[in-house]
Formats: C-alpha cells, sequence, structure tokens
C-alpha cells in the first residue's frame, strides 16, 4: 500500500468520525431548540397537590378496606379468584416492556422500506410513542421496587400471624413487600400512558387499569392500600413523563393551558 492510498484511507475515517460527531451534536442541537422554543409556555409538574391526594386516597384504603378484605379475600369464590389470576400477569414489567419493543423493532422494519416523508413521520410518531409509554412504566417499576422493599410491609398471606401493620425493611423476600404493589405501578404508568396518547377513550383505559389492580387484592397478594398507592405512584410518573417529553416536542406538545396534549391529531 502506498504513502497516498494510507492517507487516503485515513482521510475517510477522519471524514466519517467527524459526520458522525457532526450527527450527533445536531440531535443535541436539535433537541436544544426543541426545549427552547417551548421554555415559555413550560408547566412545573403538579406533584403536591396529587401527592395529597394520592396520600388520602391510600390512608382510606388503609383505615376502611384493608382489615375486612384481608380477611375476605381468600373467601372470595373460586371461580373469581382464578379469572384474576388469569389476566393480572398483564402487569409484569417482562410483558409490558417486550410489546413497546416488539412495536419499536416493528416500526423500524417497516420504516426502512417506506418512501414518502408522511408515512415516515407517522412511524416515527409511533416509535416515540412506544418509547415514551416503555419508559414511564420503567422508571414506574425502578420507583416502586425501591420503595416496596424499603417498607418491606407483610403480604395478606400473612394477615392471619401478622395484620395489616407489619414491616421488615429490606428483608428482600416475596411475602414482605407488599406496599406499594409493582404490578399495579406497571399498570398505573401503562394506563395513564394510554390514556394521555389516546383521550377521547381515556375512560376506558382509567376503566382497566383499575380492574386490573383490583385482581391484586382478588388473588390475595396486596391490600387495596397497596393497589392505590401503586396505581397512584404509575399514574403520576407517566403524566410527569408526558409533561418532560412535551418540552422536547416528542409525542406530546404544549397546549394553551400548559398541558401536554398528544400530537397524534395532527398525524393521523
Amino acid at each position: 500500500m502506498t504513502g497516498d492510498d494510507m492517507a487516503a484511507r485515513g482521510n475517510g475515517k477522519a471524514e466519517g468520525s467527524m459526520r458522525e460527531q457532526s450527527r450527533r451534536t445536531s440531535l443535541w442541537t436539535k433537541l436544544g431548540r426543541r426545549y427552547e422554543a417551548r421554555r415559555t409556555i413550560h408547566r412545573r409538574v403538579p406533584w403536591r397537590g396529587f401527592a395529597l391526594s394520592a396520600l388520602n386516597l391510600v390512608a382510606i384504603a388503609f383505615f376502611v378496606l384493608d382489615t375486612p378484605l384481608g380477611q375476605a379475600a381468600k373467601n372470595l369464590p373460586p371461580p373469581l379468584i382464578s379469572f384474576a389470576g388469569n389476566v393480572t400477569d398483564i402487569g409484569k414489567l417482562a410483558y409490558i416492556l417486550a410489546a413497546m419493543l416488539t412495536v419499536m423493532v416493528t416500526v423500524f422494519l417497516i420504516s426502512r422500506r417506506l418512501s414518502g416523508v408522511r408515512r415516515r413521520f407517522r412511524q416515527a410518531y409511533l416509535g416515540q410513542m412506544a418509547l415514551y409509554t416503555a419508559l414511564s412504566v420503567l422508571v414506574a417499576s425502578i420507583v416502586v421496587h425501591i420503595l416496596k422493599y424499603a417498607i418491606g410491609r407483610s403480604r395478606p398471606l400473612l394477615f392471619d400471624s401478622d395484620g395489616v401493620l407489619s414491616f421488615h425493611p429490606f428483608s428482600f423476600d416475596f411475602l414482605h413487600a407488599s406496599f406499594p404493589s409493582g404490578h399495579s405501578a406497571h399498570i398505573g404508568a401503562l394506563f395513564m400512558a394510554l390514556a394521555l396518547l389516546f383521550p377521547r377513550v381515556r375512560l376506558v383505559f382509567i376503566g382497566l387499569g383499575l380492574w386490573l389492580g383490583a385482581t391484586r387484592i382478588i388473588i390475595g397478594v396486596h391490600f387495596p392500600s397497596d393497589v392505590v398507592a401503586g396505581l397512584a405512584l404509575g399514574a403520576w410518573i407517566a403524566f410527569a413523563m408526558s409533561i418532560l417529553f412535551a418540552r422536547f416536542g416528542l409525542v406530546f406538545t404544549v397546549g394553551k393551558n400548559g398541558w401536554p396534549v398528544p400530537r397524534l391529531g395532527r398525524i393521523i
């Protein structure tokens, strides 16, 4: 290989590296510009009001419902328990993330075959929707598992011996990881994300989320206050993520009142 060939190869590598760096820089610059363009209408995440409401709901469930339902859960009709056991795993993190990953991979493969700019934009938007939903559920899962192992509340399976006020922090075992409910946090994040993405049918998603959360009580692995806390935590995280995405103009846009509004209507 001659000196000229080596120099040409070196120049080619340098140019490729510069193009890659330019691509990365342009991505962050673009996101920065998106953020700055919406900065004047950013709305703070309303965590105080939401936290106060959630704490009151958890307290009501704890003082009013936990003891009677903790005693009654094992006496529920077997067909109801069996049905609840069959559908409750919809809230498993692995299943939700696998579904979102499937959507993103499918969108990527389809987008490579599309030629129209509008079609590619639609596919990219659907991929962003799946990413937003997956991140909401993943963040909710991380937070809820830190809390439940730190608190270490005994499950209803130990109600006869421990009651509703037994805590074993950082025991890291299944029987002492009741509050908040992990499945319910996943469900809350998933269905709140879907309710925000598709506001016309938000009541359907909210209803499904509540019923799926209730299955954790029916099969006897959580108290009502566990489920309320999990649903509230997951829903709040999905809402907070929608505000974050709106600040960058991804999936959501900032509405006239400062709240995130899905951009779906502009695409489909």
